[in-house]
């Protein structure tokens, strides 16, 4: 489960924490979560977001199911929303750090991480590309409706 806030052409990204035993440490990618036993995937999106950085919204939407070859092949529902909140009102709780970034600055490959104060790598993953590259096509084309395919895919 990924979950991809956005402001503008920016999309909120995570400095996932620097502890052993968590996928891509110490490394930016998306907000994201395990599905709990009896939890939808929407549920969760909701659920993760209030979980990892205190925000609500109202107006959640499926984006993509896609597979993650760097992790197995496990399987991934993203989910998009806009972000109507100053970055101030939002608290991390989970993860190191936390900012907006552009499509074009995400895949330079290194993101400024304000509480580091140094540039830290994105997770080397095409997923990653994907997914900002679908949400922005979305945004771009009409907006934040619900896609209406939900095919399982992966590349």
């Amino acid at each position: 489960m990924v979950i991809l806030p956005y402001l503008k052409n920016k999309v909120l990204m995570q400095l996932r924490d620097f502890k052993t035993g968590i996928a891509f440490p110490g490394q930016w990618g998306f907000f994201s979560g395990s599905l709990e036993k009896g939890e939808t995937p929407d549920d969760a999106a909701h659920r993760e977001m209030w979980e990892e950085i205190g925000y609500r919204t109202d107006q959640m939407h499926f984006l993509s199911t896609l597979g993650m070859p760097e992790l197995d092949n496990l399987i991934t529902h993203a989910y998009f929303c806009e972000l109507t909140t100053p970055l101030d009102n939002i608290s991390l709780h989970e993860g190191y750090d936390f900012g907006l970034f552009t499509r074009q600055e995400i895949r330079a490959g290194q993101l400024f991480s304000g509480r580091m104060g140094k540039h830290v790598p994105v997770i080397p993953s095409k997923y990653i590309h994907i997914v900002i590259d679908a949400l922005m096509l979305r945004l771009h084309s009409g907006g934040g409706g619900v896609f209406q395919d939900r095919g399982s895919a992966t590349f």
